[in-house]
Parts: structure tokens; C-alpha cells; sequence
């Protein structure tokens, strides 16, 4: 008698899941921290973005609304968190080829969570 396999379902976060923040970058031009990138930014109700255009890093630092240069962090699931990144990109000329990724962030000095555009990346 052959033994009945035990399915686990698969849940799309999870992939997005554990102890790397990871910042995905959609094709739609929005920005979506895992949950891990929200914790070390401070879990934030804004931000601000900032770009090293030599170096090709985006950073996020933690903002308040208040701050005429915030946008609005936006919960979309219990393990995204968005933000609009549409008006950014277009400003900086970043390439359409950066989006529809994942990318590795990196927490560096005074709370910047740093993603460089350059690395290896896995396709959203």
C-alpha cells in the first residue's frame, strides 16, 4: 500500500519571509518592503527616498506625513508594506529593467535602508 503524500499550500509570503528585509520593486512602479525591511526601518507611516545616482542605491528612510518629501507607507497584506515609487523613478531615469524584481537591503548609518540596484536579484 502506497503511503498518501501530505500537501502543504503554499503561501505566497513566504517568500518574502524571514530575517533579510527585502524591498521589491513592481513593475507598476510600486515599492513593497517585507515585513523585515518595515521592522528595521522602524515600521514607519511614511518615508522618504533618497538615490546615489554613481552608485545606482536607493535608500528609504523613516519619515513622518507631516514631511512635505514623506510618502505614505500603505499596509496591504499583514507581510507587505507599499509605497508609491512611480514619480521617483521617473524623476532618477532608473531603468525599466530594475523593476518586476526583489532586492536584498542593506540597514546602514542614521536608520537608511540601502537597496543597490547593480546586485544579483530574483524576478518578483
Amino acid at each position: 500500500m502506497t503511503k498518501k503524500p501530505t500537501f502543504e499550500k503554499f503561501r505566497r509570503y513566504k517568500v518574502t519571509e524571514g530575517d533579510t528585509p527585502i524591498v521589491s520593486l513592481h513593475l507598476r512602479g510600486i515599492f513593497a518592503l517585507n515585513k523585515n525591511a518595515f521592522d528595521v526601518l522602524g515600521q514607519p507611516e511614511a518615508i522618504e527616498m533618497l538615490y546615489a545616482p554613481e552608485e545606482q542605491v536607493i535608500g528609504f528612510k523613516a519619515s513622518s506625513r507631516g514631511s512635505p518629501d514623506s510618502y505614505a507607507v500603505r499596509n496591504n497584506t499583514k507581510t507587505a508594506f507599499q509605497v508609491e515609487g512611480r514619480s521617483f523613478l521617473k524623476y532618477y531615469e532608473i531603468p525599466e529593467e530594475a523593476r518586476g524584481r526583489r532586492y536584498r537591503a542593506e540597514l546602514i548609518d542614521d536608520g537608511l535602508l540601502t537597496v543597490d540596484l547593480n546586485q544579483d536579484t530574483e524576478d518578483a
